[in-house]
């Protein structure tokens, strides 16, 4: 279908429009007095007050989505408990105080995942709920894409423009279609400008990592720009196989750490320029839509009885509680009143007094929290959930202790570690504790076994995918001198950290890399070639190098400097393709010793001083564009009592004055008496943030 039929396909959508009604809307307490089922599968739970069918197509949905994009991905979802998802109609969601502008959302977090959806019975009948079905199928593809045991990093434009393109999911005359855009959204109007042209503006598309957070009209219109230069790029990319595979490659060196920029121009042999062009012609030539066979030679879709129950209130009452307040404030009247109605409710459920006491953490002492959770495990005893709870709440103040400088936190560390221990000991699926203790080891790495610390971090990182966590996980695997792991989860670090505020992860990764690379070589005249497609240029010995050389990569990296015994060793210059430098000390293959780092674009500008795996510590000076820091660092983070010396007046950005009061707990302690909060003072010090900050931002 051309752009011009979709445009007045989108006029037409846009005139059926209907007007919302003003209905009152019905009390929390009706909410949970509605007749309340569940519609089950092997992977989905709907709870529901709407009619059994619509839960039914629901589950059906999710089960052909969840097969069919895992099968033509060669993907595999991560096992667990169903997937719990609360279908409310829309007066119900406004009681429960949902969004308005959203039809559906998933959460993936170390609360585990659940979803909410807006429903009505005829949500499968009329264009406009049409519309909402497609929009809850599209988020629960970006649901999909993350919860995979690989850390794949996908970049904001793919992943909207998959979750788009995979939400068109239909089923009909014997195949599974995708990419039908006749029933489209009103989107690709604001493609075309006044003058008639349509504008694609891949360069643009491709480096954004978000949408406009605003509500203004020009937001929303930009907004839809984006979805729909998204949908119709990954539409031409899965137009034709050598399309795909040049997609599939662009994914796999965008997780190796190349920038967009670079990544694009390896896969896709085109130019930003030549990409608008060729996505032009592919969208006003027409575009087809792609089928697959149904069967036993195709795709064999998932057979199954969904089973249907119907749910008590108080049952009702314990899932509204367990899965809304993960979308809604937790200060918001919804919350408040579905915590005190649970507790009503469900007197005897130690879920209840969990998630009640968890709701009030920040706003009691630590010590009212450690009394509370002792005698609710007391009441409930070897409840995986408040063993984890209780872990947090001691490990929140060992590290807090810790980055202080103060004494005494190994105590609370080694009992939190234990809690922990013993919660997934009595709960195997138990997202909680494992980020608890993988943040915990991250934190403090001397926590505990270093086997134990990669386990923790491994599985946290599902549920959390953080640059830090990624590079704490890298760390581990470096004590252990397991270099390959290491390597691949330096790579997440890097793909995943889209505000690239540690640049010196970018420089570990190529050291990295260059590391790898030394391990299968083979001769060429003038030295060494690698299997990444790498060259060595120098002298060579015992098929090492060996002297003063230089080891390129075709997308940029570089190393020139002394090798001995085939490792970088004495002095060198280590250069990433994103224009990070290390110019410094080398020991036994790692930038470490005494160095200088230039840094890309950003706020950091440079640093020189100690240097351990090309990450600051030690002494050293970190300049940015806010001003000058010296000071000890450990891991990359400035420890408490550095000297910091601002730009020169009228350069000096207005977060940075408040960087200065930052210097320790005590200073910022005075928020009640119209002084900085430590919370207020941590994030706006950024990137010059003393290390105890860490500990205030958990």
């Amino acid at each position: 279908m051309t752009l011009r039929r979709l445009l007045c396909s989108a006029t037409l959508l846009v005139t059926l429009a209907h007007p919302a009604l003003s209905r009152a809307t019905p009390s929390l307490d009706d909410v949970t007095k509605e007749d309340w089922i569940e519609v089950s599968s092997a992977n989905f739970r709907v709870v529901t007050e709407q009619p059994e069918k619509v839960a039914r197509q629901m589950v059906i949905d999710l089960e052909n989505l969840r097969y069919i994009s895992n099968r033509l991905r060669g993907a595999t979802s991560l096992p667990g408990p169903p997937l719990t998802i609360v279908a409310v109609g829309r007066d119900n969601a406004d009681a429960l105080q949902l969004q308005k502008d959203f039809e559906g959302i998933f959460q993936l977090s170390r609360n585990g995942y659940a979803a909410v959806a807006k429903v009505s019975d005829s949500w499968f009948l009329s264009d406009r709920i049409s519309n909402s079905r497609a929009v809850f199928l599209h988020e629960y593809h970006h649901f999909l894409l993350a919860y995979s045991e690989e850390a794949t990093a996908y970049p904001f434009w793919y992943n909207e423009g998959m979750s788009e393109y995979w939400s068109s999911m239909q089923i009909e005359d014997g195949k599974v279609w995708f990419g039908d855009h006749s029933r489209n959204y009103g989107r690709e109007r604001d493609l075309v400008n006044h003058f008639g042209n349509i504008s694609f503006a891949t360069r643009f598309l491709f480096t954004r990592t978000g949408l406009n957070e605003g509500g203004s009209g020009v937001d929303k219109e930009e907004n839809a720009r984006v979805y729909s230069r998204a949908r119709f790029a990954i539409h031409y990319f899965n137009s034709t196989p050598e399309l795909r595979r040049q997609l599939a490659h662009y994914l796999r060196l965008y997780n190796m750490g190349l920038s967009q920029d670079q990544a694009v121009r390896f896969a896709f042999h085109q130019t930003y320029d030549q990409l608008d062009m060729s996505l032009r012609e592919y969208v006003l030539t027409g575009m087809a839509r792609r089928g697959f066979d149904i069967g036993p030679d195709g795709l064999d879709l998932p057979k199954f009885a969904a089973k249907v129950r119907p749910i008590d209130r108080a049952a009702a009452i314990a899932v509204l509680a367990d899965v809304i307040p993960r979308f809604v404030p937790s200060g918001s009247l919804a919350t408040k009143e579905l915590v005190a109605i649970n507790l009503a409710a469900n007197p005897n459920a130690p879920d209840a007094h969990a998630l009640a006491l968890e709701l009030t953490l920040g706003h009691i002492t630590v010590r009212e929290a450690l009394d509370k959770v002792a005698a609710l495990e007391q009441r409930f005893p070897h409840n995986a959930r408040l063993l984890g709870l209780h872990a947090d709440i001691l490990a929140g103040a060992a590290i807090k202790f810790r980055a202080t400088g103060a004494k005494g936190w190994e105590t609370n560390v080694a009992q939190a570690r234990d809690l922990y221990r013993q919660s997934i000991a009595a709960s195997a699926f138990n997202p909680r504790a494992y980020s608890g203790l993988g943040a915990l080891y991250a934190a403090v790495p001397e926590a505990g076994p270093i086997d134990e610390g990669i386990a923790a971090l491994d599985t946290a990182t599902i549920y959390e995918r953080s640059p830090a966590l990624f590079r704490a996980l890298a760390d581990f695997n470096l004590r252990k001198n397991d270099l390959r792991h290491a390597l691949l989860s330096i790579r997440s670090a890097v793909a995943f950290n889209t505000k690239e505020q540690r640049p010196y992860d970018v420089l570990l990764l190529e050291n990295l890399e260059l590391l790898a690379d030394l391990t299968q070589s083979s001769p060429m005249p003038t030295g060494l070639r690698f299997k990444s497609g790498a060259t060595y240029t120098g002298p060579v010995r015992d098929g090492k190098p060996e002297g003063n050389g230089t080891w390129q990569r075709p997308e940029g990296s570089s190393y020139e400097g002394e090798f001995k015994d085939g490792l970088p060793s004495g002095h060198g210059t280590l250069t990433s393709e994103r224009g990070d430098q290390y110019d410094g000390d080398f020991a036994n293959g790692f930038a470490s010793g005494r160095g200088t780092m230039t840094f890309g674009p950003g706020k950091m500008t440079s640093y020189a001083g100690d240097v351990l795996n090309a990450t600051p510590q030690g002494k050293g000076v970190l300049t940015t564009r806010a001003g000058r820091l010296a000071g000890n660092f450990r891991n990359g983070v400035a420890s408490a009592g550095g000297n910091f010396t601002p730009a020169p007046a009228g350069a000096e950005p207005a977060d940075t004055r408040v960087a200065r009061k930052a210097t320790s707990p005590a200073d910022t302690a005075a928020g009640a008496a119209g002084g900085v909060s430590p919370a207020n003072a941590c994030r706006d010090a950024s990137p010059l943030k003393p290390l105890w900050c860490n500990a205030v931002a958990h």
